[in-house]
């Protein structure tokens, strides 16, 4: 006797429609494909999708599609906005560095280019959610020095003598960091 079979797995159908996914990607989200590939939209949806599997019921394959094809868009219209807002507010690239002798972000020029888009997004969420640990003070001193703020511009923001800002740079440098170099770890 055989065994029985249940419905397909959210997985099984993702991979099954994978195809039509990135065809219907390519389709939705044409402006995008500047900026991200059709398979790295595709693979952001398949993450949304099994991040909501709980609330997935099989009924048949054109009812999944459907679904996924809200999810798609939902991921295609999130991806538009951040794009948008980076224009909205061009920024350097962050880059933190790290030595045994020190410790400091280094501002480099605006990066273009598709195969350094992922790279760049993943930095700029990282440095994001690093400067948001940061005391109110460290994340003005970090987001000035990121600005390209000289030691003088950043000791009258502050209201501070110069040699009291350098230190107060040094120290929100070295705090922002140990943020960033804690947040790679995990």
């Amino acid at each position: 006797m055989g065994a029985v079979s249940g419905p397909p797995t959210l997985a099984d159908l993702l991979q099954s429609e994978r195809t039509a996914l990135v065809q219907f990607v390519e389709r939705e989200a044409r402006g995008l494909l500047k900026k991200e590939s059709a398979e790295d939209l595709v693979q952001g949806v398949h993450l949304r999708a099994l991040q909501q599997e709980a609330a997935f019921t099989y009924r048949s394959d054109a009812e999944f599609f459907g679904w996924l094809k809200i999810i798609a868009r939902q991921h295609i219209a999130d991806r538009h906005d951040y794009w948008m807002a980076l224009r909205r507010r061009a920024t350097r690239m962050l880059r933190v560095t790290s030595s045994d002798a020190t410790i400091g972000v280094q501002l480099e020029g605006k990066i273009t280019g598709p195969t350094t888009f992922a790279a760049r997004r993943e930095m700029m969420e990282l440095g994001a959610k690093a400067i948001s640990l940061l005391l109110p003070r460290d994340q003005e001193i970090v987001r000035l020095v990121t600005e390209g703020a000289a030691t003088k511009e950043v000791a009258a923001a502050l209201g501070l003598a110069p040699s009291a800002a350098e230190q107060a740079r040094h120290r929100a440098m070295q705090r922002f960091s140990k943020l960033v170099e804690m947040l790679t770890a995990h």
